[in-house]
């Protein structure tokens, strides 16, 4: 298949198809190899003419890849800005109708979240595990059009709960990444709107060496160490440190404060959560209910 695809004419660019003729001759026989192919063979048959491939050799997110028939939970390739290289994202296709790119996971502390400007920016970890996407990639999936965020949390209890933002964008870097999570529902309470000192939508992001959050006094990426849209200074860090369940001190852990409270005044002690998920897709996608 490849080869032929080198020598047809698709109102392509013979060096894009020459480089996705060698990427799938080198891929591993199997289902993988498969997938590849198949994207690759819908998206130059679904583009007009005059759109060439060498602009869009790869989707740009997991609910265009949904569109395009693939409906299985897995690990793809997708471009969400043309000028920047692609990368590997999970995609979720199956939850609540599925189309979902996930942006962020915990699951078992493997990862440490206490990461760079830079590091938040460009993104960390593997999709196979814990990990986060990038911020220049949160921009470029969501800075054209409306899009949702969904949250999962599971506490220690096996106990689910999610928060849907119908209105989700974070801006570009000259913004500082800035946050928009309106218009919620869920039944794990609005953390991201907690109240007037602890409120996450419309915050910059901030890191422990690029402090833009509203406390005077401190840095909260620096004493929470972690990188997230903060206050002054939270109600909600789903990049806090992984603590299995309860611990003391600095509330520092995997936190959302409309579900768990800040500190168990009988024990002293705070929570944090065992498993965290987010991701996004269009708000306008129609998956399978």
């Amino acid at each position: 298949m490849a080869a032929v695809l080198t020598e047809c004419d698709l109102h392509c660019h013979s060096q894009a198809l020459g480089a996705m003729a060698k990427r799938l001759e080198s891929a591993a026989v199997g289902r993988e190899g498969e997938k590849d192919l198949l994207l690759f063979l819908k998206s130059i048959t679904q583009h007009p003419p005059t759109v060439g491939p060498l602009e869009r050799l790869h989707p740009q997110d997991c609910a265009e890849i949904y569109r395009l028939g693939i409906k299985e939970n897995g690990i793809y390739t997708i471009q969400p800005d043309l000028n920047r290289p692609p990368l590997e994202a999970k995609c979720d296709m199956e939850t609540a109708g599925g189309g979902w790119t996930v942006i962020q996971n915990r699951q078992d502390g493997t990862l440490d979240f206490n990461r760079t400007w830079q590091e938040y920016r460009e993104g960390f970890g593997s999709p196979l595990g814990e990990h986060w996407l990038g911020n220049a990639a949160l921009h470029a999936l969501t800075h054209t059009g409306q899009h949702q965020l969904r949250i999962e949390l599971e506490d220690w209890h096996q106990q689910r709960r999610y928060a849907t933002y119908n209105n989700f964008k974070v801006a570009s870097e000259a913004q500082r990444y800035r946050l928009t999570a309106r218009e919620f529902s869920g039944d794990a309470g609005n953390a991201l709107s907690y109240s007037k000192r602890y409120n996450h939508d419309g915050r910059s992001f901030s890191t422990a060496d690029r402090d833009h959050d509203r406390y005077s006094t401190g840095n909260c990426g620096q004493y929470y160490g972690a990188g997230w849209w903060f206050d002054a200074c939270l109600a909600a860090n789903l990049n806090g440190r992984y603590y299995r369940g309860c611990y003391t001190g600095v509330t520092d852990g995997i936190y959302w404060g409309t579900w768990y409270i800040l500190t168990d005044v009988r024990t002293g002690e705070r929570y944090s959560f065992k498993r965290v998920e987010m991701k996004t897709r269009p708000r306008n996608f129609v998956g399978t209910s």
